[in-house]
């Protein structure tokens, strides 16, 4: 009966040190988790970053826009005070032109690099989307994996419970039968 006791113990300890191990497991895996938040977050600071230098460009754009506004301004009077002069007015009207083209053509490339910042904007979105669907598949696996060993515990739990209870009972009689015996004797 002690033998059987040990096993018993023996077998609780097992299950004590599998637990244990999943334990640690889990808290190596929750690490790995923090780490790859750590990364994203450095990753996120990039990204902030890069928006800021935006921001600065778009500053510059904006620096240079008033600039224009200040020659178109310097300009319209130069037209007026011009009116008599029509041979060099068409001259100046043609230099306005090739202005207004390199103006276009910096807009053109303004909105060149808008759409290029919404693409990369757009990609960030899609992989922080995947990076939350990854951890809440980690976390519901995880959930699950801990449920089912809890579950398998507790039947081994009950099982040996029950034969413990078989085991004291047998013990019971057992010495019912002895003390019968020794007020015979």
């Amino acid at each position: 009966m002690e033998e059987l006791l040990r096993q018993i113990l023996s077998k609780l300890d097992n299950m004590e040190k599998g637990f244990l191990a999943f334990q640690e497991e889990t808290r190596q895996r929750l690490a790995q988790i923090d780490e790859r938040f750590a990364q994203i977050d450095k990753r996120f600071a990039q990204i902030d970053e890069r928006f800021a230098q935006i921001d600065k460009r778009f500053a510059q754009i904006d620096e240079c826009f008033a600039q224009m506004n200040e020659r178109f301004v310097q300009i319209d009077g130069r037209l007026a005070e011009m009116s008599g002069q029509i041979g060099s007015l068409t001259t100046r009207v043609e230099a306005l032109e090739g202005r207004v083209d390199e103006m276009n053509g910096r807009i053109s490339r303004l909105e060149q690099e808008m759409g290029e910042v919404k693409a990369r904007l757009d990609r960030v979105e899609v992989e922080w989307g995947e990076v939350k669907e990854a951890l809440h598949r980690v976390e519901t696996q995880l959930v699950d994996d801990v449920q089912i060993l809890l579950r398998k515990i507790h039947e081994k739990v009950d099982e040996k419970s029950f034969e413990i209870y078989a085991l004291n009972r047998r013990l019971h009689h057992a010495e019912a039968a002895i003390e019968q015996l020794q007020s015979k004797a």
